[in-house]
């Protein structure tokens, strides 16, 4: 049985996966599979994988389609290890990454759940590379808190997870299109001890068709998530990262002059969090963009 299973999700990366599994060969550390988990690609991604001839990775095969929540719950099925790690196929593990987690995990049996930081790379050069560093913390409260209020870079590939743990949270909810990783950390945190590490161990990179680039949905992913999550809103502090989020979105709307968007999508939020609730909401949601923003700049 390897220390630890990597598990990725592959739909249509066959000019990218390469160089995510390269990075996992190229750890400096060996003990380890990779289940990669092909989501009904048609250009030819499974190819690539099966083309690689090393024992330690494993390709599963999708009946169809069923998108990447889906995917990474076949791979938790699938894995052996007692430790997940995930890794996007558009990502690159840094060389030290695997070894890091196995010997904290180690060093740290009261813990099941690890958050890293990661390095941002954009590859069309619109912005310089930079490593998203994220709080060091240890208590559950303070990571949650962390986690609404947008003080933590949360990304699937950051997340180690004992794989009891994973399963006692009910792994990846595949009916929500947005925020997985969000949902699944706030799941892990009612089963398991968390924390929250400043250390770069792997690379995401910026692509103009992620998911969590695009407006469409937005609106209908926030509120799914929130009625899975009521403290959201309900809770103060967790409220702020409600506010943060409505008025961004808006303000992203505006400034792409969606105005017909922008009107459905705050009467679709207003519907929810009440008329009079929701201009306050967006109002104390700028304040805190433009803070992150002034704290971005070093202004």
């Amino acid at each position: 049985m390897p220390a630890i299973s990597v598990i990725m999700p592959l739909f249509n990366r066959a000019d990218l996966v390469g160089h995510a599994i390269d990075s996992v060969v190229a750890q400096d550390f060996g003990d380890w599979e990779l289940v990669v988990v092909d989501d009904g690609s048609t250009d030819g991604s499974a190819d690539v994988v099966a083309a690689y001839d090393d024992p330690r990775i494993r390709l599963a095969r999708q009946p169809r389609n069923m998108g990447g929540n889906a995917a990474r719950n076949r791979g938790i099925d699938e894995s052996r290890a007692d430790l997940l790690a995930f890794l996007d196929s558009d990502d690159a593990y840094l060389p030290m990454k695997l070894g890091k987690v196995v010997d904290w995990f180690a060093a740290h049996p009261q813990f099941d759940v690890l958050i890293d930081s990661f390095r941002k790379v954009y590859p069309d050069g619109r912005k310089p590379d930079a490593d998203m560093l994220n709080p060091v913390l240890d208590d559950n409260r303070a990571i949650l808190e962390a986690l609404f209020t947008r003080r933590i870079w949360k990304a699937t590939p950051g997340i180690m997870v004992r794989r009891d743990a994973a399963l006692r949270a009910g792994r990846f909810d595949e009916a929500l299109k947005r925020r997985q990783d969000f949902d699944f950390l706030l799941r892990l945190a009612k089963v398991g001890r968390m924390a929250c590490r400043d250390d770069v161990w792997w690379i995401k990179r910026y692509s103009n068709d992620a998911i969590s680039a695009g407006l469409g949905n937005f609106t209908e992913s926030l509120l799914a998530f929130h009625a899975r999550h009521p403290e959201y809103s309900s809770d103060p502090v967790f409220r702020q990262g409600l506010a943060y989020d409505v008025a961004r979105h808006l303000a992203r709307l505006a400034g792409k002059g969606k105005f017909g968007k922008l009107r459905s999508d705050a009467s679709t939020l207003a519907s929810t969090f009440g008329w009079a609730a929701l201009p306050p909401l967006v109002a104390q949601g700028l304040l805190r963009v433009a803070t992150r923003r002034r704290d971005f700049s070093g202004d």
